[in-house]
């Protein structure tokens, strides 16, 4: 019996330009498909997250609130003001000195990444803004911190209370 010297092979190097060409193609569907699940389940997550922050808080200093920042959830964003205060800070960052002054600024952006929601406020007589980093640490409490830039020491976190339920 005498067996076919000639197969039906693909010439290796036709096979290797097909597979990279697959490969090629089916990457971007991949990373496509992978970011449209991770985008759908961040969306669906946020309004509940976002939820969790909403109400008044407050920072208090020997007993008298110095930061109020009211929350509220709008078009499933997160708005509302931040009052006006000043503080006097020691060298390791702790309040020595606080008191609320008067007036409020607008919070111009709430972003929530992760379990941390950055707070963007602006006083509406300039167009500076001071941001705010809030983390729950309870039903109805929750750290804040001023952001400041490289290589300003921050201050410590304030402790913050909900005083308006959600």
């Amino acid at each position: 019996m005498d067996l076919p010297a000639k197969t039906n092979r693909i010439p290796k190097k036709r096979a290797r330009v097909t597979v990279i060409t697959g490969f090629v193609l089916l990457i971007p569907t991949f990373f496509g498909v992978s970011a449209f699940s991770v985008q759908s389940a961040a969306v669906s997550g946020t309004e509940a997250s976002l939820q969790q922050f909403v109400g008044t808080w407050q920072a208090k200093f020997k007993g008298k609130v110095f930061e109020t920042i009211m929350l509220k959830k709008e078009d499933g964003k997160l708005t509302g003001t931040a009052s006006r205060g000043e503080v006097e800070l020691d060298t390791d960052g702790e309040l020595t000195s606080a008191q609320e002054v008067d007036g409020t600024d607008p919070i111009v952006e709430a972003k929530l990444t992760g379990n941390t929601l950055r707070i963007t406020s602006r006083e509406e007589s300039q167009q500076e803004t001071i941001q705010f980093d809030m983390k729950l640490t309870g039903a109805d409490q929750a750290e804040l911190r001023i952001v400041t830039p490289p290589g300003v020491r921050a201050p410590r976190p304030w402790k913050l209370e909900r005083t308006k339920g959600q």
